[in-house]
């Protein structure tokens, strides 16, 4: 989830003060510096806006918009304490400025919760996150981001000079203090990460009760940084959120599947293909300056369908070198006036091939398939079954389901897959009714019937984590441990919290001759236990 033009906006503005506090002695050489300043640090190149800061110290040491600039500099550089002691010069010179308190208590909610992290390196990265409750996501994050970082600079020719720094907040209220997304921008339009201030920022998948696809999301933000840097901060959000969507599975697909549609879950292209019915898009200009501004979970899915399928378009138009052409062509000019560049078209046209494109795609509405909506979890620990429970539409298969849940719990199994099967009939394409049915399946040990159900489940929604779990008690059931290798794997990118996961991992890389790896699952194993 990228914000550039807000940034864009709020630099400016900022600019405008900063301006206004010299008192214009003909200093139009500091007026220029700043702008300068400011122009480097809105495309995140950070050192060369540090230099000029550091002289505009120096020239004005009265001046609170020097220290102002000094201090936004050692913020995007994590330098926070530093930018603190700045942000208390300039208020010691002039208090009455609201930006300035504005960035001081961004500063100061950043250093109480950094403070309290550790910090981690790989070769191209810092990460920080909470050691105690996060700890076992540290090889998963470094391993996904070195893998985007080399496929997308094959991809794009682009590979940051300095390590790149990530922060993953532990719960939800520090993630709006250093970020400024609140809980709705999470719940409603699945804002789980930002990439602001020269870094990236996500939330921990443990605060939400059923996880995300979290190691996506720091891939998809990384995309987001890369951009920046290529066009100087001047790619407009269609093609930020359309870039970040297309390539964000490439650090675990390097190939595209063979319908090169990897970008497009089944709620995406059910929505697309309601789009085109109805004749009735987000549009470009509505996706501004953010998509957490839209009113629904679907307009936001909706728009991240249109934006990559507009970077698919361009491919097919002119190849992977086209992407490539036009972020270059941004720097120089006008987003119309680079896709004319680039494609030959008018901006215009180029909407109306867009239209064509997705026509001849044949998209369909996928009967059963739905915009997923995060849920933080409370305070009080909120049971994941009442969750699923809510998610059901149908007051008919909720109920039964319901009735199903208490069975089954109370160790009548073939009575709760007598429910679960009612339940079914009353609403056919629900991923967690088709779970509740394969589980209690499974524990009868009915394996092939249980399997299409969740291969049906998978397919209407493939971020399920409870889908991969059944998969994974499956195949381990049936000693597939290739198959439930893969899906186990693959239940650790949206809910690695989940001890199941690592006990089914345990004993099959035990089983597979792979000790090392049986050893480290049950670690984390252990680890999650203790932590309950």
């Amino acid at each position: 989830m990228q914000q550039t033009k807000r940034i864009t906006l709020s630099l400016a503005l900022s600019l405008l003060a900063l301006l206004t506090l010299y008192p214009d002695p003909a200093n139009g050489q500091a007026e220029a510096l700043l702008k300068q300043a400011e122009e480097l640090l809105e495309a995140w190149r950070s050192p060369q806006a540090d230099e000029i800061a550091s002289r505009l110290v120096r020239e004005n040491p009265k001046s609170p918009a020097a220290f102002d600039l000094k201090a936004r500099v050692a913020f995007y550089q994590g330098r926070y304490e530093e930018a603190l002691r700045s942000l208390e010069q300039a208020l010691a010179i002039e208090s009455a400025n609201e930006r300035r308190q504005a960035l001081r208590l961004l500063t100061q909610q950043t250093i109480d919760t950094v403070k309290k992290l550790k910090r981690h390196e790989s070769a191209h990265f810092i990460l920080f996150l909470d050691e105690d409750r996060d700890g076992i996501l540290v090889p998963h994050v470094l391993d996904t981001l070195e893998k985007s970082y080399q496929a997308m600079g094959q991809a794009l020719g682009y590979f940051p000079q300095a390590k790149v720094r990530v922060e993953i907040a532990p719960d939800a209220p520090t993630f709006k203090a250093i970020s400024d997304l609140s809980l709705r921008d999470i719940e409603e339009t699945g804002a789980v990460g930002i990439c602001k201030f020269n870094k990236i920022m996500t939330i921990s998948p443990r605060v939400l009760v059923q996880g995300y696809r979290w190691l996506d999301s720091l891939s998809h933000e990384y995309l987001h940084y890369a951009i920046v840097g290529l066009t100087d901060n001047k790619a407009p959000i269609w093609l930020h959120e359309g870039m970040a969507r297309f390539y964000e599975t490439r650090w675990r697909r390097p190939e595209p599947s063979r319908d090169g549609e990897d970008y497009l879950t089944p709620a995406n292209r059910t929505l697309l293909a309601q789009a085109l019915e109805k004749n009735k898009f987000v549009g470009f200009k509505k996706m501004e300056p953010s998509l957490i501004y839209l009113e629904t979970p679907e307009e936001v899915q909706l728009a991240y369908a249109e934006a990559a399928s507009a970077i698919d378009f361009i491919i097919h138009r002119r190849g992977q070198a086209g992407i490539r052409d036009l972020l270059s062509e941004l720097v120089k000019r006008p987003t119309p006036e680079a896709i004319e560049k680039v494609l030959g078209t008018s901006f215009a046209s180029f909407e109306t091939g867009l239209r064509e494109f997705l026509k001849g795609k044949g998209l369909k509405e996928i009967e059963g398939s739905r915009v997923r909506k995060l849920k933080v979890k409370g305070n009080q620990k909120e049971d994941e079954e009442t969750v699923e429970l809510k998610e059901i539409q149908s007051i008919v298969a909720r109920n039964r389901t319901h009735l199903g849940d208490q069975l089954w719990e109370r160790g009548r199994i073939i009575a709760a897959t007598q429910e679960y099967q009612r339940a079914l009939q009353a609403s056919p394409h629900s991923p967690i009714i088709l779970n509740k049915l394969a589980r209690v399946l499974i524990q009868r040990e009915n394996h092939k019937e249980a399997l299409p159900y969740l291969k049906k489940a998978q397919t209407l929604e493939p971020d399920h984590v409870g889908t991969y779990v059944q998969l994974g008690r499956l195949y381990h059931a049936t000693k597939n441990y290739s198959e439930a290798r893969i899906v186990l794997e693959e239940a650790i990118q949206i809910n690695p919290f989940n001890p199941t996961i690592y006990r089914l991992l345990s004993e099959i890389y035990g089983a597979s001759g792979e000790q090392d790896q049986a050893k480290k699952a049950k670690s984390t194993l252990d680890r999650l236990m203790r932590a309950r």
